[in-house]
Formats: C-alpha cells, sequence, structure tokens
C-alpha cells in the first residue's frame, strides 16, 4: 500500500472500510446509525443498557496538506491539520485541533460553601465538555493490509492534560465484505484522569471520597465488517471492548473495569 499523496487520515479510513481518496478533494457521508451502549462503568451516566438511534453524519477535505476529518467510528474525535511529511511507508501530521468529547464541573460553583447533599449533587451534574488538544500523529502502513497508527497531544482548551493512543489494525477483503480488526492503546496522563475522574479535598463526601488517580494505560479491542449495498450505499457494523484501568476503575465515580458498544449503520457518500 502506498500512502496517498500528502495524506495519510485517521485510521479507521484505512481498515474500516472508509471511502478511497487522494489528493485535494474528499468525501462525505449521511446516514443512520444504531448503537447499543452496555451498562455504563460511570455513575454519573444512565446505569441501563441504551439503544441509541442516531444521525450519522461523516466526511473527510483536504486541500494541500490541510485536512479536517470528521470520520463515524473513529475512536479519535474530530481532526484538523496539516500533514507535513510522507515516505514510502511513513505520514506525519500536526495536529492542529483534536476534538473530543469530556467533563466539566458547574461553572460559577465553590464546593466549600455546600453541606454534603448538595455536593453530591453538584458531582453528580457534570456538564459535557470538549477536549481540544495539538499535537502530532503518525502512520505506517505495510504489506497492503496492516496500519500502525500513534498519537500524542496536550489540551490548550481547559488544560486537561496529555492523552495519546497507538493502534493497530489489520484489514482483509472477503468477496464484497471488508472485515477488520483494531487493537488500541490509550495513555492519560494524571492531569487527565484527575479532571475525569478525581475527588478534591473541597470537593469529598461520604459517597464520593477524595480521590486522586495516577497517569494511567487503558486497552480495547474492535472487530467490524463494511459491506457496499450500491455504488455509494454502505452498511458497516462493529463491536468494541474497552478494559478499563485501576487507576479509573479505584475512582468513586466508576463501578466496573471494562465497557463494551455494538453499532450498525447505514450510509449514503457523495
Amino acid at each position: 500500500m502506498t500512502i496517498p499523496s500528502a495524506f495519510a487520515g485517521d485510521i479507521v479510513e484505512s481498515v474500516a472500510g472508509g471511502a478511497a481518496h487522494s489528493g485535494d478533494g474528499g468525501y462525505f457521508e449521511l446516514g443512520a446509525s444504531l448503537s447499543y451502549l452496555g451498562s455504563s462503568s460511570d455513575v454519573r451516566l444512565e446505569d441501563e443498557d441504551s439503544l441509541i438511534p442516531s444521525l450519522l453524519i461523516s466526511g473527510v477535505y483536504q486541500y494541500k496538506g490541510l485536512f479536517a476529518e470528521m470520520i463515524h467510528q473513529s475512536q479519535d474525535g474530530i481532526n484538523l491539520g496539516f500533514n507535513f511529511w510522507n515516505s514510502e511507508n511513513w505520514s506525519l501530521d500536526l495536529l492542529a485541533a483534536n476534538l473530543m468529547g469530556s467533563y466539566s464541573r458547574l461553572d460559577g460553583v465553590d464546593p466549600s460553601q455546600l453541606d454534603e447533599f448538595e455536593r453530591n449533587l453538584y458531582l453528580l451534574s457534570e456538564e459535557d465538555s470538549l477536549y481540544v488538544g495539538a499535537g502530532i500523529r503518525a502512520t505506517r502502513y505495510w504489506d497492503n493490509q496492516y496500519v500502525l497508527q500513534l498519537r500524542l497531544m496536550t489540551d490548550y482548551y481547559d488544560d486537561q492534560g496529555v492523552f495519546g493512543s497507538a493502534r493497530l489494525g489489520k484489514s482483509w477483503q472477503v468477496r464484497n465484505w471488508n472485515f477488520h480488526i483494531l487493537g488500541s492503546v490509550e495513555y492519560a496522563s494524571a492531569t487527565l484522569n484527575q479532571h475525569l475522574y478525581g475527588v478534591s479535598r473541597e470537593e469529598a463526601t461520604t459517597l464520593f471520597p477524595e480521590y486522586k488517580p495516577d497517569a494511567s494505560l487503558s486497552f480495547g479491542v474492535e472487530v467490524g465488517a463494511a459491506y457496499p449495498i450500491t455504488q455509494n450505499l454502505v452498511f458497516r457494523g462493529f463491536y468494541r471492548f474497552w478494559s478499563i484501568p485501576g487507576e479509573v476503575s479505584d475512582s468513586p465515580f466508576v463501578v466496573d473495569d471494562h465497557s463494551s458498544m455494538a453499532s450498525v449503520s447505514i450510509s449514503y457518500v457523495f
């Protein structure tokens, strides 16, 4: 496999039946997905199994090395960046903005002024937020079927800390089906884990005692398949399983040591 001119892209494009492209330009997908989430490991989320229908919006665009990625099924959020170096098998990207989901405490609240009941409600009422990171991404291709992608970034939006990942994927074709398997290791710094799972002394209650996690490594695996129903209509499905490291599972917010997700989708590729 040779690297497309001036672009490597999210690893999902290479192993999970993403639309092929090279050079300037891109593609756009619109469709629907149905996802099943196993029981939540976090007490701040719904604790029952969830079947979630959603609109699927996905796409990639590049111009002279600049790129924007919002890829369905990606574990790496939305990416804006610049591809600055390629060799026969390697590609290096500067990620100027990597956007992933996060949590944040309610603004304007001083937990030291709350009683214990109010602090419990405060800790359970975290708002959705964004991790906005900048960093570098390296991608390695070989044997026409294997892809290794390494990422390391730090948040500059809310000082949430450092996040990194190493993902190794393999894809293979059986008739018109494209199958893939993807193994992942993710690193979260102590600062990031404190932001997501820690409890400060001022916030602590009997239900949520003070907790200060260290940095952690987590491991995951994904298997999936894609099938072109027509020239523009694509079916995809995957199952994803993640271990939850002790630094996270020991948090008073976390009640399990793993999480899982299954999803199917149909989309139209423009």
